[in-house]
């Protein structure tokens, strides 16, 4: 199955492909998680896909009858796409599970539903940074700025506007202004744009809880003769990320406390993208959207604080923990 527009998100390819009761534990692990309920995804049958991207607009003109246009096809670019293995297994002490007065069951079902909420914020980060969040994880949207491939960019550098290049003279050059930064990402969603690929078919590895007999690692004995028994299960699953177009996101970086966001950032980033190719969303911080929401006028006509912005000429803003405040921590090589 190749990884078409199927009008899905992530949370539909999974609840698709899979069963109870691990459908109701993944509804459960993404309420936090927007970006699961926004990028449209895809399941696939292989854990990696090709897919074409158009870098360059054809050519066309009008000619007279018997004379000639110049005329130049599209460039259309193919492009590989691998997933990656998401890994949310977990095992547990069987002495501290047997002891709860809830019993097993809960304690399983409690285990197993924190790991997929970790392994989902992960894969969510995966999508902004990439390698410089998980280094085996799949190529994220970072990653892409300023890469080029056959010649072509597969982000058009114009969607990128530093903070502090906008601000100019009045941007903060302190060293607080290099601590605590964030991005504010603008994306769109769609087989032209960013989808997800959901290897294995949509279908989330889900064994059955056995009982493990676990070595200890510290026992300085050959035989390992210190051993404990601990409950385990293995969940996990393929996922990866296709970008078929340099116009499917846009981002605002460099924002910090002494640098904060503001309305005109945002419109201008806006401003930037193609007709017909504007973003769907806003994704951002929660301390991003506070800052917004300052830059606006501080009381509301009755005497209430003005409330959180929740869109952009039309286009909602959606926050997330996903995106860091402290992006200097890992994003260590310059877009």
């Amino acid at each position: 199955m190749p990884s078409l527009s199927t009008g899905q998100k992530s949370l539909d390819v999974l609840k698709i492909n899979n069963a109870e009761p691990l459908v109701g534990l993944i509804d459960d692990a993404t309420k936090d998680i927007p970006e699961m309920g926004f990028f449209d995804a895809s399941p696939i049958t292989r854990n990696e896909f090709k897919t074409l991207a158009l870098v360059k607009d054809p050519k066309v003109g009008f000619r007279k009858p018997g004379a000639f246009a110049d005329h130049e096809s599209a460039v259309l670019q193919l492009r590989t796409c691998a997933c990656a293995f998401l890994d949310a297994s977990w095992k547990a002490d069987t002495a501290l599970a047997e002891q709860s007065d809830w019993g097993k069951e809960k304690f399983f079902a409690i285990e197993t539903l924190s790991h997929l909420r970790a392994a989902f914020m992960m894969l969510a980060r995966q999508i902004w940074y990439g390698a410089h969040s998980t280094s085996d994880g799949f190529q994220g949207l970072y990653e892409l700025i300023g890469k080029v491939e056959d010649g072509h960019l597969l982000s058009n550098a114009d969607l990128h506007i530093d903070v502090k290049e906008f601000l100019g003279d009045k941007a903060n050059k302190t060293a607080k202004a290099n601590a605590g930064l964030s991005s504010v990402f603008a994306v769109s969603t769609g087989l032209d744009s960013i989808q997800l690929a959901w290897g294995s078919e949509g279908k989330l590895t889900e064994g059955d809880v056995t009982k493990i007999h676990i070595a200890n690692p510290e026992s300085k004995e050959k035989a390992k003769n210190s051993v404990a028994w601990w409950y385990g299960q293995e969940i996990s699953g393929w996922c990866g990320l296709q970008v078929t177009s340099a116009h499917a996101f846009g981002r605002i970086h460099n924002l910090s406390d002494v640098n904060p966001l503001n309305d005109t950032m945002l419109f201008e980033l806006l401003r930037r993208f193609p007709v017909g190719r504007e973003p769907k969303a806003f994704f951002m911080s929660r301390r991003s959207l506070e800052q917004l929401r300052r830059s606006r006028l501080p009381y509301h006509p009755t005497g209430m604080p003005v409330a959180n912005p929740d869109n952009v000429a039309g286009i909602p803003i959606i926050t997330t923990d996903a995106i860091l405040c402290n992006e200097e921590t890992i994003l260590t090589a310059a877009p």
